[in-house]
């Protein structure tokens, strides 16, 4: 026992002394609960619907008001036609789109069945789900508050009308939630194992002394990181494709959109990541550390952040706002948007620029700090 107490002082001291390990499981935990409490909400929060009025009587525009009363739906686009609606679904603008009739007004005066479609984007089929159901439920109300109650002020006895939802889904359309995920996970996985992998490899060097070898190398910095990267790249690249077979082969998720716009795409993506993971690793100069910043950096905001499971619009906007520096968020839309919607960059240049500059701005960065872990 007398030995006890040196040996837990020793210990407490090699804690206290190993700072960047002792900040990450510190502040781990807290940023875990924070991110998880508020980015984990399955309430349906931010309807975007793109509505057709085809009867543009007062009736149409009472109905809309209801529906957007209690602030979960929001009216984002009145396009003119269903091309121009499918349009705004491909582009994500819109998550629904509802269709009234032209003779709305006189059908529910007349107390018929009226009938109103809603399209819905089946690419998120929790979320889809979900939203079917809120409108539809709004539609009954309406008609059981807004328009009974007016029948019945006017002392009219007949059989109440009805609304009708005639959905329509789009993209996947049994709602299979693994068409969902499985292109999710192709996201997260690789992000993970890509920065994961490269944030070993200069720390490793310096761990076993065998950085001076590189040291007195005559090829250049930009050279020697290009030399790290490449056999992790090709390594990536064959992930990527088993990833992908295994996501239409075993789990039967579509391939709509361009393979070559994909392909493209996931080399952006795993340059930048693996560029992150070699610039944790010169800042490091210890596998341990550079492997807990990996995990803290990549899986938590890509799982989180992205849109990988969770709406980011139905996040605070502090979260919402911070998740534009996550990569893993413009590559879900890219992947999922190809596999299910099957559009290209014409709709999705947006994600595509993002995945230029994050792979830029990494090897920026991952040069710069690899030249100066060597001088």
């Amino acid at each position: 026992m007398s030995a006890l107490g040196p040996i837990m002082i020793k210990e407490f001291l090699h804690i206290v002394r190993d700072r960047r390990s002792l900040g990450v499981a510190l502040v781990l935990p807290f940023l875990m609960v924070v991110l998880f409490g508020y980015a984990i909400n399955f309430d349906v929060k931010h309807i975007t619907v793109a509505l057709i009025d085809r009867d543009g009587g007062p009736a149409a525009r009472d109905l809309m008001e209801h529906l957007t009363a209690d602030g979960a739906v929001e009216v984002v686009a009145r396009p003119t036609d269903e091309a121009g609606m499918e349009r705004l679904l491909d582009e994500g603008t819109a998550r629904i789109g509802i269709v009234v009739p032209p003779g709305f007004e006189a059908g529910l005066a007349a107390g018929e069945r009226v009938p109103v479609q809603v399209l819905v984007d089946g690419a998120d089929a929790s979320f889809a789900a979900q939203a079917m159901g809120h409108v539809s439920g709004s539609l009954r109300t309406y008609v059981l508050r807004e328009v009974a109650g007016s029948l019945r002020t006017a002392g009219r006895r007949e059989a109440l009308p009805s609304l009708v939802a005639e959905p329509r889904v789009f993209f996947n359309e049994a709602l299979d939630g693994q068409w969902f995920i499985v292109p999710g996970l192709i996201v997260i996985i690789s992000m993970m194992l890509s920065a994961f992998l490269t944030s070993l490899c200069v720390a490793r060097e310096y761990e076993r002394n065998t950085i001076e070898q590189i040291l007195v190398s005559p090829v250049s910095g930009p050279a020697l990181m290009i030399g790290k990267l490449a056999p992790y790249l090709v390594v990536g690249t064959i992930q990527m494709v088993s990833v992908t077979i295994a996501a239409h082969v075993l789990f039967g998720v579509p391939i709509r959109g361009s393979l070559l716009f994909l392909s493209v795409s996931c080399l952006l993506f795993l340059v930048g990541a693996q560029a992150l993971g070699l610039f944790l690793s010169s800042a490091m100069r210890s596998q341990q550390v550079a492997m807990q910043m990996s995990v803290v950096i990549t899986v938590l905001p890509s799982i989180l952040l992205s849109g990988f499971v969770f709406p980011i619009r139905n996040m605070p906007w502090v979260l919402q706002i911070l998740s534009w520096v996550v990569p893993a968020r413009y590559f879900v839309r890219i992947v999922r948007g190809v596999f299910l919607k099957g559009v290209g960059p014409d709709v999705l240049w947006p994600e595509l620029t993002a995945m230029v500059v994050f792979a830029t701005v990494m090897i920026a960065a991952a040069t710069s700090r690899f030249r100066r872990s060597l001088s």
